[in-house]
């Protein structure tokens, strides 16, 4: 477990853990939500720690439909984006 993880509640670990396996696909709150098992409150509660307070994730700039048909934003790790941009402009 890294510096970061061992800081991290049980609930924020969990969180962060699903959105790290999903690479750049990344999750929403909705898709968080259902594969935890965690309600609404909790689960964007979460996602905002992990985002704003602690910088450990950021929203990708896209969104996905939810259970319920709204759009949603994608979270994916932080500084995934910047290094995908890279890897395009390299590829440019």
């Amino acid at each position: 477990m890294s510096d970061i993880e061992s800081r991290l509640s049980d609930l924020q670990l969990k969180v962060y853990d699903l959105i790290k396996l999903a690479g750049w696909e990344g999750k929403t709150c909705d898709e968080i939500e259902a594969a935890l098992g965690l309600t609404h409150q909790s689960c964007s509660a979460r996602v905002h720690e992990l985002e704003k307070k602690l910088k450990l994730i950021e929203r990708r700039g896209v969104t996905r439909k939810t259970r319920a048909g709204r759009q949603a934003g994608v979270f994916v790790l932080a500084g995934s984006r910047a290094a995908v941009e890279r890897t395009n402009k390299e590829k440019s």
